[in-house]
């Protein structure tokens, strides 16, 4: 009797495990990848149907190696509305960065059309009058993986387009969390992976391996028809941004207005390759000029030679090294200077630090270099040298004046020939442009530099103009100051 019971419990087991697995079997051919690409195309039908479409959307993020102080970090913004036509590859953007410390906003429009691509600004801080026409190969494409980045309808189409093109494409569940989990491995971006809520098929996240990216995807609201995640969140390795989606609608077609530069603006420019040059400025000091965007100021002395602003990368640093070897084979480069300690100012340091150059920048600002990460395996073949505010060296006196840009940001003065090398602390295109738009920051300067009673012939910036004059400087100064008093 007892026997038969425990053979009967064990039939019991048996039948129950043999229901699940017939279960799981099932459910397992529902969400074969060749189904579950299916159901996504039905899902989304209507959205990948879309050519002609309107997205204004929001992001924000903190970024230290951008920030006041470097240990606590600043919160920017990005608002961009845009306008695409898939079909036509065409596509108007209104962009407006601002959050960055020292008060900067920077507002430009772009669009591209009948195979051109321009970009102008609007208070003319970053040109001017000009109008900047930009390299086509990738203008397109690159907004496209914008919204790859931003929406998740985009990155689902993405990925059926990819099915379609022949990748290869797996399919699990993850039955803890209710997920479907696919894997991508895509000829263009790397391993991808996506999580699906089994039931909705909304998209909940896609991580990018060869990136290190996460995105994360949630408020799903349906609008128009249009079912799409309000709300995204990205983390890479040193940064995190949140994005809102403000709305996103479908068009007919783009206003022909937007697609053409305004009147005012001009001459169009070409933002072409173009080799290192190198001219004297004064006695002893020379300014490199078409490092992209960036000027590079040397000194040639008896004891060697001082580079004055390191630029954003280590190619770029190799290439200025050569640069100035060639001009002066006799002579050794001993030291760089850097302004502040935001990224785009310390990322070509590296090059220097291993041909043994001392690095020149105030105590703060060496701080926050010994703590950037992308130098962390090699901080140790680093040479610094401090200096303090007013501190004379090789006939060079540097200023570190309050500012509300950068902790610590200093500026070289050259006081023989009466001229300034600074980086973020005025920002004059290089048309000499009296923008419209005046930071905190450059407010700032332009007072300590007359309350110190500089004598100043010429001012180099770091960025966009390499000869800004006193009358420029002064100008610009008085009609944005003029019309805050206005206000």
């Amino acid at each position: 009797m007892v026997t038969i019971l425990k053979k009967t419990r064990f039939q019991q087991i048996i039948c129950g495990l043999a229901i699940v697995i017939i279960s799981i079997v099932s459910y397992a051919q529902e969400i074969s990848t060749a189904s579950f690409i299916k159901q996504l195309e039905q899902q989304y039908k209507t959205t990948n149907m879309i050519n002609n479409f309107s997205i204004r959307y929001e992001s924000t993020g903190a970024f230290g190696p951008q920030s006041y102080d470097y240990k606590k970090p600043t919160m920017s913004f990005n608002r961009k509305i845009m306008d695409v036509d898939i079909k036509n590859k065409i596509y108007f953007l209104h962009n407006t960065r601002g959050g960055f410390p020292g008060g900067f906003v920077f507002e430009t429009k772009e669009f591209q059309k009948n195979m051109k691509r321009y970009r102008y600004d609007i208070n003319g801080v970053l040109y001017g009058k000009r109008v900047l026409e930009l390299d086509v190969q990738f203008g397109f494409q690159s907004k496209l993986d914008e919204l790859n980045e931003v929406m998740d309808v985009f990155v689902i189409r993405s990925l059926l387009d990819s099915a379609k093109n022949g990748d290869s494409i797996n399919t699990k569940i993850d039955e803890m969390s209710n997920r479907v989990i696919v894997e991508q491995q895509s000829s263009r971006l790397g391993k991808l992976t996506y999580h699906f809520q089994l039931k909705s098929l909304k998209l909940t996240s896609l991580y990018n391996e060869s990136n290190d990216q996460l995105f994360t995807y949630s408020h799903h609201v349906y609008i128009n028809g249009i079912d799409y995640a309000s709300r995204i969140n990205m983390q890479e390795k040193h940064s995190e941004r949140d994005f809102l989606i403000e709305s996103f609608t479908k068009t007919m077609k783009i206003e022909a207005m937007k697609l053409n530069v305004p009147a005012g603006y001009g001459p169009i420019v070409e933002r072409e390759k173009k080799k290192l040059t190198t001219e004297s400025i004064a006695k002893n000091l020379y300014l490199i000029s078409n490092a992209g965007d960036r000027y590079i100021a040397f000194k040639v002395d008896d004891k060697g030679i001082m580079v004055f602003g390191a630029p954003g990368s280590d190619k770029l640093s190799i290439k200025i090294m050569a640069h100035i070897r060639e001009q002066f084979p006799m002579k050794k480069i001993i030291s760089v200077y850097v302004t502040h300690h935001h990224s785009d100012h310390i990322d070509g340091l590296n090059a220097y630090a291993q041909k043994g150059i001392t690095i020149l920048a105030d105590s703060l600002t060496i701080a926050a270099i010994k703590s950037y990460r992308p130098f962390a395996k090699n901080i140790d073949d680093f040479i610094f040298r401090s200096f303090k505010h007013k501190e004379l060296i090789n006939d060079v006196r540097f200023y570190i004046p309050d500012n509300s840009h950068a902790h610590g940001q200093s500026f070289a003065y050259f006081e023989q020939s009466a001229i300034i090398y600074e980086g973020d602390l005025l920002e004059i295109p290089f048309d000499n442009t009296i923008a419209t738009y005046m930071s905190a920051v450059e407010r700032q300067f332009v007072e300590f530099v007359r309350a110190e009673k500089l004598k100043i012939k010429r001012i180099i910036g770091h960025h966009r103009n390499g000869n800004i004059s006193p009358a420029v400087m002064n100008a610009y100064y008085n009609a944005n100051t003029h019309a805050l008093m206005k206000q």
